[in-house]
């Protein structure tokens, strides 16, 4: 008789975005999730086969000179979709991952201690690699941070997501211009106030199982593309550090209540 797990403190439901043929990386994500003793389901990922109608190919090109990937917008609508399940659905917060991770030994006790933070949060990322210009907003038990970035951390393997922040970039999102995780981070733009925990509760492994996401080649630009592209780059860079500022300035650092 087959035992069903209970876990003794309430955790998110937890959704790990999978291509349905990718049996390797299924089978090294269950595993873990399973020995964790935290309930999941799979998201079945998409091979986008060609540019949708949300694809802005005028607005992408216009900024960058060259186009997302097909493998590119293939995980920002396997992202979007999921966003748009919690938005329909009756819970708060949901545990987004992708089946490349390796889950730290606590995982699943942090997972259910990151729902009981007292600093408001719209997404919370579970690692921060990538990331750049970070302070703390808030002290856990145990030793652990919350923290906030000047440049948010890269790649969407793990993180936690309210419904009102799905709602938000929903909205924000109906455009495809940038990669999903590149978007995510305009919280300039969107206004979703995104920190993350560390220690990180996850590993990135996508190079020891390899990469689904087929990853482009290097534009040839004109050199007024590379002047249009740069001037876009340093805007946004410009802007990341005003908006950064003036939420250090906002919000000093909390202690867990």
């Amino acid at each position: 008789m087959n035992q069903i797990f209970v876990p003794k403190q309430k955790l998110p439901p937890v959704v790990v975005i999978s291509l349905v043929d990718s049996d390797a990386r299924r089978a090294h994500i269950t595993a873990q999730l399973t020995d964790a003793g935290v309930p999941f389901r799979f998201f079945d990922a998409q091979c986008i086969e060609k540019y949708p109608p949300e694809y802005d190919a005028s607005a992408r090109l216009q900024m960058y000179a060259n186009h997302l990937t097909l493998g590119e917008v293939g995980c920002y609508d396997s992202h979007y979709r999921i966003w748009q399940d919690l938005a329909g659905s009756n819970d708060d917060i949901w545990c987004i991952l992708e089946d490349d991770i390796e889950l730290a030994p606590d995982f699943s006790q942090r997972l259910a201690g990151a729902l009981d933070v007292s600093v408001p949060w719209g997404v919370m990322r579970l690692k921060d690699a990538g990331s750049a210009g970070r302070w703390q907003v808030a002290q856990l038990p145990g030793g652990g941070v919350l923290n906030d970035h000047r440049k948010q951390p890269g790649g969407t393997q793990s993180y936690l997501v309210r419904r009102d922040a799905a709602l938000t970039l929903l909205a924000y999102g109906k455009r495809m211009i940038h990669p999903v995780d590149d978007m995510l981070n305009r919280n300039r733009e969107h206004g979703i106030r995104m920190i993350s925990i560390s220690p990180a509760m996850v590993v990135d492994r996508g190079d020891e199982l390899g990469t689904t996401i087929v990853g482009r080649q290097k534009a040839r630009r004109s050199i007024s593309e590379k002047l249009r592209r740069e001037f876009h780059m340093g805007r946004d860079s410009l802007s990341r550090y005003i908006d950064a500022w003036r939420r250090r300035l906002l919000t000093p650092t909390r202690r867990w209540e």
